[in-house]
């Protein structure tokens, strides 16, 4: 975050308002996973679900594929975020393509899009295939960039946090890898979904952890529910925490603006991962129980895996700790290769006529490596009995 004056008492005030006023707005709303039909599926359907591909009509077997050349995401799509909502599925995704200009990390401009289908293959750009949240303005925390969006619809207002981009990378920050960019979590409101209104005046709600913590260079690529537990009801976040090595942290909040890390900042146990870790959390609660899908970087491809949990921290791995995805066939968007990403950043689970949903990123095998949004879907299991 760049250095910034002391706030004036009438902006704390303002932006205490705005927190009392998120607060209120999200009270009396419950949410976890979206559900297209009534029940709360438990954990144990799930614990079995044998995950397949649905080849969409986007071209290699996506279902939301890259912009013509020269676009805003003529490079990739990715990081699905997935709600049902009004009888129809609004999705918010990360598009990328390349410059010449150092001034953005990895000389890639990410910017927010969305989308809306009937049946999740088919997906109509929104905004007339513009971004619907683009770079804020010159010193702000996401005028380089905008990554990894999380929405959720909350009342009549969508909520979307994301990871904001300043152009710092942590050698600015004395750290290393000095190349990784710095992305914090910033929120965002929307009534329609295509017009967003920054919260926190564009500040962070999750800035960095402090050095030597495990999100001293990046909090960002989230997933949020609204969880009961004993004095009331709170949000909780699993996110992408890297300091050096990708891990998976979970933070606490009872207005989704001021958060507090959890459990002495330390990263979630029990999941697979290889050199470089976990990112991209995906969770279901069905009250009791936790269910969770996120990428592992194994065997130098980042895959998509699954674990349970009794207290959403303590996980369990699920499947022999095998991906959730076999081998795509030849030709697939999502063939990738060593070092590139196989299946990632599972969407929100979304539960419909006996199925359970998720959109994810995969990208190709051979050059330019294009990035590409996908769907995968598993059979439920008959609900265990009482």
């Amino acid at each position: 975050m760049f250095p910034r004056s002391a706030e004036k008492s009438l902006q704390s005030g303002y932006i205490m308002i705005r927190s009392i006023q998120l607060l209120v707005a999200v009270a009396c709303v419950s949410w976890g996973t979206v559900s297209a039909e009534e029940g709360v599926v438990a954990v144990d359907q799930l614990e079995k679900a044998v995950f397949r591909r649905v080849p969409g009509p986007a071209g290699k077997g996506s279902c939301l594929t890259t912009g013509k050349g020269g676009s805003w995401n003529s490079q990739y799509v990715g990081s699905p975020t997935v709600v049902f909502d009004d009888g129809k599925y609004w999705m918010w995704y990360v598009g990328g393509h390349q410059t010449d200009d150092a001034a953005y990390p990895y000389k890639v401009i990410e910017q927010i899009g969305g989308a809306t289908s009937l049946d999740g293959l088919t997906w109509k750009p929104l905004n007339n295939g513009k971004p619907v949240l683009s770079l804020g303005p010159e010193g702000s925390a996401d005028d380089r960039g905008l990554a990894h969006p999380y929405v959720l619809k909350v009342g009549d207002r969508f909520f979307m946090w994301y990871g904001a981009i300043d152009g710092r990378s942590a050698k600015d920050l004395g750290l290393t890898p000095q190349h990784v960019r710095i992305e914090q979590t910033c929120l965002a409101s929307s009534r329609d979904g295509v017009h967003w209104k920054r919260e926190n005046e564009g500040r962070p709600v999750m800035p960095l952890g402090k050095p030597g913590s495990v999100d001293s260079i990046q909090v960002t690529g989230m997933h949020i529910l609204k969880v009961n537990r004993s004095g009331g009801n709170i949000f909780r976040m699993w996110y992408g925490a890297y300091n050096g090595d990708h891990t998976l942290a979970v933070a606490e909040s009872n207005d989704g603006l001021k958060w507090k890390r959890t459990h002495g900042g330390k990263p979630i146990t029990g999941l697979q991962g290889g050199a470089q870790g976990q990112l991209g959390p995906s969770v279901h609660f069905d009250g009791k129980r936790y269910f969770m899908l996120y990428c592992g970087d194994v065997g130098g491809q980042w895959k998509t895996y699954s674990a349970v949990s009794d207290d959403g921290f303590h996980f369990r791995q699920l499947n022999s700790g095998r991906p959730v995805l076999g081998t795509p066939q030849k030709g697939n968007f999502d063939t990738a290769g060593v070092g590139k990403n196989h299946s990632v950043h599972a969407s929100q689970m979304i539960f419909a006529k006996g199925r359970i949903r998720t959109w994810y990123t995969g990208e190709e095998s051979r050059p330019a490596h294009h990035q590409r949004i996908g769907l995968m879907e598993a059979i439920l299991s008959a609900k265990p009995t009482q």
